[in-house]
């Protein structure tokens, strides 16, 4: 049985395809020149469909965070968060790292994970000392 996720445009598998290769990128409009998150192929702000590849900003500032206790790809319990990126906004992902070693407003930066059922899947973390 195929898991991987449903993906529905050729943004959605080059954004997945990137993430393999440990690259953060999203697409931005080559007419107004806006950047969204998660990429598309064509843009919301304007409805061009001339649209580029550009890198995500690697870190980010952690806005919350919970823990999940039941998951469908991630382990069991698993820390998810928000995380702001500067001039994109914000992502659902998840935090690797403790929850008690969480806080509202600290820096994190981006790394990527596979899950157990071989999906590359973006995360962030601490920086670590």
């Amino acid at each position: 049985m195929d898991t991987k996720p449903y993906i529905q445009d050729r943004a959605a598998r080059e954004f997945f395809s990137l993430l393999e290769r440990g690259e953060f990128r999203t697409t931005r409009c080559r007419s107004c020149g806006e950047a969204h998150y998660p990429p598309r192929v064509v843009c919301p702000a304007c409805l061009g469909e001339e649209m580029e590849w550009v890198d995500l900003p690697r870190e980010g500032t952690l806005l919350a965070f919970t823990q999940q206790r039941d998951a469908v790809r991630c382990r069991r319990p698993e820390v998810l968060g928000l995380v702001e990126l500067e001039g994109i906004g914000n992502v659902f992902t998840r935090i690797d790292a403790p929850l008690e070693e969480l806080r509202i407003g600290m820096r994190v930066a981006f790394s990527t994970w596979t899950s157990s059922d071989g999906v590359a899947l973006h995360q962030f973390r601490p920086p670590r000392a």
